[in-house]
């Protein structure tokens, strides 16, 4: 107590006091994450916080649907130092911030320029955007919202988000800095006739014959089916791998696309194929083959 004339002063010293439950309450909630993978020489990054769902109803109820979605705090963003292809569609190298649309069946993705939203900046459409279609997944709960890599193939992976019981797997693919063309005794590895056991669910036929040509210094695949409706029957065989090939495909006469989505790997016994599975790139086989004859390389090809 100080006495200034004749008036008595208090000084007080107000010094915060902090509960533990206070002391909790300053930490944030929703902590940010990375998870970054190298493709064939390529970087993609996403960041993103790591919101719990804490027993909430997640998707189509916390998240409506058919309403954009990024996540908590500062927006989900997705980098890349080189051009890459999201479930078949162009993205230019760069940053972007994330935006997921749930809905009930196909879900969109887009990705917008600018990158420093917070959440509930939800941008508007523009011409600049890239947008893009996902298939949700059922899952075991993921408490909390998880970016993960669960699967990687030479130039291609799967990049997937998991929240709750959901899970949202989209394919990245790259430009391949590896040369497309075989010698021709390399390529003799595999010409030949393959007989292929193909199990059901996939929507194509039980069987089929794979015959692998050589022509131009490439490896051609012949199917009797488009590895998707419209696709040509012939295409090129990629190298992806010691013997692991992915499908360049075409329409029309004309380039596609690469379909690094299903691989085709190659068995060898010595200098020669002795079977093929055809692979997704997550491992998983839908179709077993034995080689029942061997054609030669194309002259001059």
């Amino acid at each position: 107590m100080i006495r200034r004339h004749g008036c008595m002063v208090f000084a007080v010293l107000m010094l915060p006091i902090l509960s533990a439950q206070d002391a909790v309450a300053q930490i944030r909630g929703s902590e940010r994450g990375t998870v970054s993978q190298v493709l064939d020489g390529t970087t993609v990054t996403v960041g993103y916080a790591r919101v719990a769902a804490r027993g909430r109803e997640l998707f189509g109820a916390l998240v409506p649907y058919d309403s954009p979605w990024t996540g908590a705090n500062w927006a989900t963003t997705l980098s890349a130092d080189k051009d890459i292809r999201l479930n078949g569609v162009e993205v230019p190298a760069g940053t972007y911030s994330v935006w997921i649309v749930p809905r009930d069946g196909t879900w969109r993705v887009s990705l917008d320029p600018k990158s420093d939203y917070y959440h509930f900046q939800k941008p508007d459409s523009s011409a600049e955007q890239i947008h893009l279609t996902a298939e949700p997944r059922t899952a075991p709960h993921s408490e909390l919202l998880t970016w993960t890599v669960p699967a990687v193939s030479g130039d291609v992976a799967i990049l997937r988000m998991h929240w709750g019981t959901t899970t949202l797997p989209i394919q990245v693919e790259v430009t391949p800095t590896r040369a497309v063309t075989l010698p021709e005794e390399e390529r003799a590895v595999y010409t030949g006739t393959y007989r292929v056991e193909i199990p059901p669910g996939i929507g194509w036929p039980a069987t089929a014959t794979f015959v692998v040509t050589s022509k131009d210094g490439m490896l051609r695949g012949h199917l009797p089916f488009g590895i998707h409706p419209g696709d040509d029957l012939d295409f090129d065989l990629l190298p992806a791998g010691i013997d692991r090939f992915n499908a360049q495909l075409y329409r029309n006469g004309k380039v596609f696309n690469v379909e690094a989505g299903v691989i085709f790997e190659f068995r060898t016994d010595g200098d020669a194929a002795t079977g093929v599975t055809f692979r997704g790139v997550e491992g998983s086989s839908f179709g077993e083959g034995t080689r029942v004859g061997r054609r030669s390389a194309t002259p001059g090809g």
